[in-house]
């Protein structure tokens, strides 16, 4: 059992790792994402698996594992936020080299590895991102990935086809939403991209398969 602070968004943000504990007191308006297949209990409600939430002033129960991202909420002028980050994080064709990021205005924060999890966050700086379709992930692995929203607003979109015209699914995220898994058993995904609504940040958050 333990309650671990991992650093990967800091300064920005402050994020607990908890493993297999019977209760957590959540304080000021906090994000909530389970990464265990039982359900964490909020007030005799499941939070089901690479599911997420807001919670404020209350005890969570029976968690297996989750992050918590807490005091999301705390940074008042969000501009002034979006600076510091541009000036800490990487751009993501800086770490990637990819075809689809050069030009894109999407930093990255450092990744952390926690067994067979990986997780970072990221800040989209345009309007529209048009960070690129794609069904494969960068290092071609197979993993259950989801996203959630910190702060700002944003989309998931599944395309037919690598066009956008072929859109025939969009997911709105707003903050303390994780969309609902897109990938099969087979971890095979349909082509899709993380689309802004506003300047935006939002957490990866990827599993390899058992």
């Amino acid at each position: 059992m333990s309650v671990r602070d991992v650093n990967f968004a800091e300064p920005f943000f402050s994020v607990k790792y908890i493993v297999r504990e019977p209760k957590f007191a959540v304080g000021e308006k906090s994000i909530v994402l389970n990464l265990a297949q039982n359900p964490i209990d909020i007030s005799r409600q499941g939070l089901g698996f690479f599911r997420s939430t807001v919670v404020t002033n209350f005890t969570i129960e029976h968690i297996e594992r989750c992050f918590v991202i807490e005091n999301f909420q705390r940074h008042v002028d969000h501009e002034e936020l979006f600076r510091h980050i541009r000036e800490t994080w990487t751009l993501m064709y800086e770490l990637t080299k990819l075809e689809r990021h050069k030009g894109v205005q999407l930093y990255r924060s450092p990744k952390i590895k926690l067994g067979n999890l990986e997780a970072n966050m990221c800040f989209a700086d345009a309007v529209p991102l048009k960070v690129g379709l794609h069904r494969t992930h960068w290092g071609d692995r197979p993993i259950r990935e989801a996203h959630t929203q910190i702060l700002g607003y944003g989309c998931m979109q599944q395309c037919r086809q690598q066009d956008v015209s072929t859109l025939y699914r969009e997911d709105p995220m707003s903050p303390g939403c994780t969309h609902e898994p897109m990938y099969d058993e087979d971890c095979v995904y349909p082509w899709h991209q993380y689309e802004t609504t506003t300047k935006a940040i939002f957490m990866a958050t990827e599993l390899q398969p058992d």
